[in-house]
């Protein structure tokens, strides 16, 4: 399994956005397992399983990393094609699936004591920020170069498109990515004082 692996298909973006098939990558990038093992882990069929297994074929994302005969069957054990993915296609076309992942992102703070109501304005307007924030400070050219370095570890790599990302920026660039951030913390404060 490579360590890290650049994900260009939207469709696999989509494929995550599926609990069942983020959980069974999860589960893949720990260790080898047979479909009914996978199965058994996540409380669901195996046909089930079958069908999400295809569909992460099929964008790269699994494989056979081995098979074993057992009497006259053959059971496959399937891996994760690499323990960290990255999806360097930009921005996901699916605006409603973009403002799901806010919401979800907006709930969780409520677990490090930041309470915020994920309501439907408030995850629309940070969908929004977030976008402006990705459109001043992403560039997909560098930060495919950087993920396909296989010898950096996912938290040196995070880091270095971070320097990356801040030194490709014009000065002017900067300016308007650093108003985007104020604006975004702006926000986010509001939206707890309201509520807090």
């Amino acid at each position: 399994m490579k360590e890290n692996k650049v994900i260009r298909d939207p469709e696999a973006i989509q494929l995550l956005a599926d609990d069942t098939r983020m959980k069974m990558v999860y589960l893949l990038r720990a260790k080898e397992l047979t479909v009914s093992q996978i199965a058994a882990e996540l409380g669901l069929t195996t046909q089930t399983i079958y069908h999400h297994v295809k569909r992460l074929k099929e964008c790269d994302m699994i494989e056979v990393a081995r098979e074993e005969r057992i009497d006259h069957l053959v059971e496959s054990y399937y891996r994760a094609t690499a323990g960290t993915f990255y999806f360097v296609n930009g921005r996901c076309a699916d605006e409603r699936r973009d403002e799901k992942a806010v919401e979800r992102a907006l709930v969780t703070l409520g677990a490090l004591g930041y309470e915020i109501e994920a309501e439907a304005p408030l995850v629309k307007s940070v969908s929004k920020q977030m976008e402006m924030l990705w459109r001043h400070r992403e560039d997909p050219s560098i930060m495919t170069k950087i993920f396909e370095m296989d010898d950096f570890n996912p938290f040196v790599q995070r880091q270095v498109v971070e320097f990356a990302m801040l030194m490709a920026m014009t000065n002017k660039d900067f300016e308007k990515y650093m108003d985007a951030q104020r604006r975004l913390r702006s926000m986010l404060l509001s939206a707890r004082n309201e509520r807090s």
